[in-house]
């Protein structure tokens, strides 16, 4: 039986494959714990449609479906849903863009019911929205 001599690239081999083998180690371990929070995350996180659902219930109106106002829906209330989920979807990206700041729900409240035009609506309009998305 012959002892292999190993010279000195051969060594620089085999510690490179083991930090590599480290680092990919490290990469899955932290690939996996990003995956598991952002999945908590999204189960948190309310969807579009429930916020829909929640707006419906909260406006609670037969002449302004969705609390649309700002465009005539003629009492349409599917016109209406459409309009409140593609106001939901904008303001979400504009949200993510502006880095997330605070609660969507409120970020979504002060551009659905500004506190400029309504105070107590957009304080109102919060509790509702929330509530009806707990409920």
């Amino acid at each position: 039986m012959q002892i292999q001599e190993l010279s000195a690239p051969k060594v620089q081999r085999i510690f490179n494959h083991k930090n590599l083998l480290k680092q990919f180690e490290r990469i899955v371990d932290n690939r996996f714990m990003l995956t598991v929070i952002l999945c908590i995350l999204a189960l948190s996180a309310p969807t579009d449609d429930q916020i829909v659902a929640a707006i419906c219930r909260a406006e609670n109106s037969v002449k302004y479906p969705y609390g649309i106002k700002s465009i005539n829906t003629h009492g349409d209330k599917e016109y209406a849903r459409r309009i409140c989920l593609n106001t939901i979807r904008n303001n979400r990206r504009r949200w993510q863009a502006a880095g997330r700041p605070g609660d969507y729900i409120d970020y979504l409240a002060d551009r659905y019911v500004p506190k400029s035009v309504d105070p107590q609506g957009n304080i109102n309009w919060k509790r509702n929205v929330k509530f009806f998305l707990k409920n």
